[in-house]
């Protein structure tokens, strides 16, 4: 029989061993590529272990009857290398399902790897382009503010900032977002309530060089102007904060944050009562002239008269609900009526807790010997006004669950968070646990975030208030100033922190380089935020109109606000440095800088008034600073007529000489051996500007003694003979030679005489 047949015979036979087997009961394993490799290698290294193995002489007879020599195809099986040269080029099937596993552990081992590996490489991809498109968004802002705020004007100027180690993002970065015009007018016209708000920031600086612990309301002038704004902002929200910021300015609360918060809370929500009973006089019925307990007893009438009933699961006596009575008390911020009230009740209250009065007496005298540790269970709490009064006066260990139906606005929760760590110190000798901070508030306050209160967004006061009322007033800025609505309210508010000393702000050296946000973070601050109070008043003041300098002047006079009354010469640079540059652009000197009357005597200009608020302690360092400064950066940049004027008015009278004779020499030297049609060199070179300006500064100089005495004669001389020149090329030009050989014989250049 064939080969072929036989082998095709045992395939056939070898196949049909299994048909009575079904799949589904014992599942086929196959094998991978690796595995069915490392069996192989297996196999043949078995075989081939003892040398040449014995063929079977079945084996023998099966290939002899086929025409085979089986000798010779030993000897050809035994050379070969069957080890390195074995490969399986079809899948097997096979039940070894131990070595299965372990070929599927080990791919899925290698699998992963590479998984994250490529994830890993993803995610790096995604953070650098995202951190390059930041980056450029950055790059960009940057570019359009210094576009749009300098029209390619000074660097000189800003470099010179630099250099005095002062940040460059105050000055360089624009004038911000600020739109301060009315959209409602005609053309640029400023929103009404700017003059208002500038009007108290001139007081304030008025009332700043004065002394040096300047007497003034400012909150309340700042008040003023919101509330005479209200139908522009069309919001009453916004007047509240003012009363806020003078609770934490009152010497009562000795500028507690918390205290002054608890206060300014417990304030409003006597005034809600008050609104209440008023406004629903029947349901209330607390009389004529009602005290406080009627008042508080008539706004809980109020209150369960809404309801329709008494919840059951309040505590009562002869109708009136006891803890609520107490609670409500003590949200008024009415503590003495409240023990008093708790005395009278003594009796009543001692049934359902017998050791409350005295805890609550000691907890008012503030006895920091006084312990709460009596267990607190849900039935004990059944009133939500009780869990919740415990909870404010340290009265064991309550859950927020228990007072949940009391504390349901945002004011009432803050008031009671507040109030917790207004009392830390008494709370945890009561209670025994660590004391509750206000940084720990704040955390919780910056992760809710504004969507947490606000999540429509219809309200961003509210937001703003938290942040305020848990004392952080950086953010609260930066997220107000976030909102065009408020953008100037925002701003002035800073200016309300940083007089009285609330805002954290950081130094001129330290000022980073920021052109987003203004809130900013300091490492070596303990993590607290700050506010680039600079770099904002900067960007306000700027954004002022023309017609209104006189308070851009005075908003940049704020830049030392918090220095006040210490030395910090970074700020003060600053300030200087700003207040230089808004007038150079707008060039009104005399105003600002003084003028020189036509008598010769020195007119004041209005900054000299507030030199004490710039650092200069003398008009001679005024001089050297501001006005000298100017005076040569308008020498820099070729404004003839200023620099004159600034060097003037610093009785700087040999450098106008020098600056004059340095314009007449480079343009005579340029255009002096030039031809022209026209009769004078100065109309037909521009010479005439610096011409006529030389030939007055020299005339008037003349006629001031007290100046003459200080010229340099070298530089008046040099002056002479270069107006000489100018008058011997005018001449030459005319045709007016013989005239024009006297003009340069005066000037005595060249050797004109006989006995040369």
């Amino acid at each position: 029989m064939p080969l072929t047949q036989s082998l095709s015979t045992l395939l056939e036979e070898s196949q049909r061993l299994t048909t009575h087997l079904s799949l589904g009961e014992i599942p086929t394993v196959q094998r991978g590529i690796d595995l069915l490799e490392s069996e192989s290698r297996k196999l043949v290294a078995k075989s081939v272990r003892n040398g040449r193995a014995a063929l079977d002489p079945r084996a023998h007879a099966l290939l002899a009857s086929s025409g085979i020599d089986t000798d010779e195809l030993t000897d050809s099986h035994a050379s070969a290398a069957l080890l390195s040269a074995f490969e399986m080029l079809q899948p097997a099937y096979d039940a070894n399902v131990e070595s299965y596993l372990g070929q599927q552990q080990e791919q899925s081992i290698v699998n992963a790897i590479e998984e994250s590996e490529l994830s890993t490489l993803d995610e790096f991809d995604r953070n650098m382009t995202a951190h390059m498109q930041q980056m450029w968004e950055d790059s960009q802002r940057r570019l359009f503010e210094e576009l749009g705020q300098y029209q390619g004007a000074d660097m000189q100027f800003a470099n010179a900032v630099e250099s005095a180690g002062i940040a460059m993002s105050p000055l360089a970065a624009g004038s911000g977002s600020f739109d301060l015009t009315d959209s409602q007018a005609h053309g640029r016209v400023t929103q009404p309530r700017v003059e208002r708000y500038a009007q108290v920031v001139r007081k304030l600086n008025d009332a700043r060089v004065a002394a040096a612990r300047p007497q003034v309301d400012v909150l309340a002038g700042l008040e003023k102007a919101t509330l005479d704004s209200s139908t522009e902002l069309k919001s009453k929200q916004i007047g509240q904060v003012w009363k806020l910021l003078a609770h934490y300015t009152s010497p009562k609360e000795s500028r507690n944050i918390a205290a002054g918060a608890c206060a300014y809370l417990e304030e409003t929500f006597v005034e809600h009562v008050d609104r209440i009973v008023a406004q629903y006089p029947h349901d209330a019925n607390v009389g004529g002239i009602p005290s406080t307990n009627r008042k508080v007893r008539g706004y809980l009438n109020v209150q369960f008269g809404r309801l329709g009933r008494v919840p059951a699961f309040l505590e009562m006596f002869n109708d009136e609900a006891i803890w609520a009575h107490m609670y409500t008390l003590y949200r008024c911020g009415f503590k003495q009526e409240l023990l008093k009230y708790a005395l009278d009740m003594e009796d009543i209250i001692t049934d359902s807790d017998p050791g409350f009065v005295a805890h609550l007496k000691g907890f008012c005298d503030q006895a920091a010997a006084i312990r709460s540790d009596i267990p607190v269970t849900a039935a004990s709490l059944e009133d939500p006004y009780k869990a919740a009064l415990y909870k404010v006066l340290g009265r064991g260990n309550v859950s927020k669950k228990a007072a949940a139906e009391v504390v349901q606005t945002t004011e009432d929760y803050l008031w009671s968070s507040l109030a917790v760590v207004r009392d830390a110190e008494h709370i945890a000798a009561a209670t025994g646990h660590p004391r509750s901070t206000l940084e720990s508030l704040q955390a919780l306050m910056l992760k809710y975030g504004p969507a947490h209160f606000d999540p429509n967004g219809n309200n961003p006061l509210l937001y703003f208030r938290v942040l305020l009322l848990c004392g952080l007033f950086e953010n609260a800025v930066d997220f107000l100033l976030q909102n065009d609505r408020f953008q100037i309210e925002a701003v002035h508010i800073a200016i309300a922190l940083a007089f009285y000393g609330l805002l954290n702000i950081p130094s001129a050296e330290t000022m980073p380089c920021s052109f987003g946000s203004y809130l900013v973070a300091a490492d070596n601050n303990g993590g607290r935020a700050m506010l680039d109070f600079s770099r904002m008043v900067i960007h306000y003041a700027r954004a002022l109109p023309e017609t209104a300098t006189d308070d851009a002047v005075n908003y940049l006079l704020l830049l030392t606000l918090p220095t006040q009354g210490t030395c910090d010469a970074g700020q003060h640079s600053l300030c200087q440095q700003a207040i230089e540059r808004i007038l150079y652009e707008r060039t009104d000197y005399a105003r600002y800088l003084g003028d020189i009357q036509s008598d010769g005597t020195r007119k004041r200009g209005m900054l000299e008034r507030f030199l004490p608020l710039l650092g200069i302690s003398s008009n001679e360092q005024f001089a050297q600073t501001i006005i000298c400064r100017l005076a040569d950066r308008s020498r820099d940049e070729g404004r003839l007529a200023d620099t004159v004027l600034l060097y003037n008015l610093a009785e700087r009278y040999n450098t106008v000489l020098n600056v004059l004779g340095k314009q007449l020499g480079e343009l005579l030297y340029t255009h002096g051996g030039s031809n022209s049609n026209t009769d004078n060199i100065g109309d037909a070179y521009g010479l005439d500007d610096v011409e006529g300006v030389a030939r007055a500064v020299l005339e008037h100089y003349k006629q001031r003694e007290h100046i003459a005495r200080v010229l340099d004669d070298r530089a008046v001389t040099t002056c002479n003979t270069l107006l000489t020149i100018v008058d011997f090329l005018n001449c030459h030009r005319r045709g007016a030679y013989e005239e024009a050989l006297e003009m340069i014989e005066r000037t005595q250049l060249l050797p004109l005489g006989g006995d040369v």
